[in-house]
């Protein structure tokens, strides 16, 4: 376990050598998740829910900003670096919940696929892998999160979950969200006009809807990496 200082922000616990560090690099250094073109950022009103918290990267650069985040990732370990993180650069935890839960349609019990070797630690999946070691973990509807808490803005990266959940998501579901951003695996389904579908549904509830690298005249996604970012905003 090594520990580095991001920018002057704060301090964050990884695992050398690993996923951890792109994960970081992703997130904190490149800022996926917020697009000034599009005038998507995380602001202090926000109240986000972290869907797929893995060990706190998204989580963390909200809570710098000011804003607050109900995070939930069911992997064990990675739940615990999460906390660790929080714990390490907000003590009192204010501003943040966490829950060891995956959130897919229903509550409920599943088998979590975990990943191979000592590399990859953020695509376990809920999904069918054959080979994968398997743990039982506990699933939340997010529905009923929705529903529960006040959360104002949705980040998921859920791999293959948020397929079936977008498709079985209303637009009353999403009344007080008006910031969305998802990573659509089509690892799990390379379908496009599946996505498409979705797409369309999304630009129904919500004034901007963006994604890149998906060309709608193609049937499947054939391309690496088999995804693309979708933010979404009211």
């Amino acid at each position: 376990m090594k520990s580095c200082q991001i920018k002057n922000w704060f301090t964050m616990l990884y695992r050398e050598g690993t996923t951890d560090e792109k994960v970081m690099d992703e997130v904190l250094k490149r800022n996926v998740y917020e697009r000034k073109k599009l005038d998507f950022q995380i602001e202090p009103s926000d109240i986000w829910l972290d869907c797929g918290a893995n060990i706190g990267t998204f989580t963390l650069l909200c809570l710098h900003k000011k804003a607050k985040v109900y995070a939930f990732e069911p992997e064990p370990e990675n739940f615990n670096l999460l906390n660790q993180n929080i714990k390490m650069n907000h003590p009192g935890k204010k501003g943040v919940r966490t829950f060891r839960q995956a959130l897919f349609l229903q509550d409920d019990k599943a088998p979590l696929y975990l990943c191979k070797g000592d590399y990859n630690k953020y695509r376990h999946t809920l999904f069918y892998k054959r080979g994968r070691s398997i743990i039982q973990v506990p699933v939340r509807s997010i529905f009923t999160v929705l529903a529960k808490y006040p959360v104002n803005c949705i980040k998921m990266d859920i791999e293959g979950s948020e397929i079936e959940i977008l498709e079985h998501m209303q637009r009353h579901h999403l009344e007080k969200v008006h910031k969305m951003v998802f990573e659509y695996s089509f690892d799990f389904d390379r379908s496009i006009p599946r996505f498409l579908k979705i797409i369309q549904k999304l630009k129904t509830i919500f004034s901007l809807v963006h994604f890149d690298k998906v060309n709608p005249n193609e049937i499947e996604y054939l391309y690496f990496p088999a995804c693309t970012l979708v933010f979404c905003k009211k």
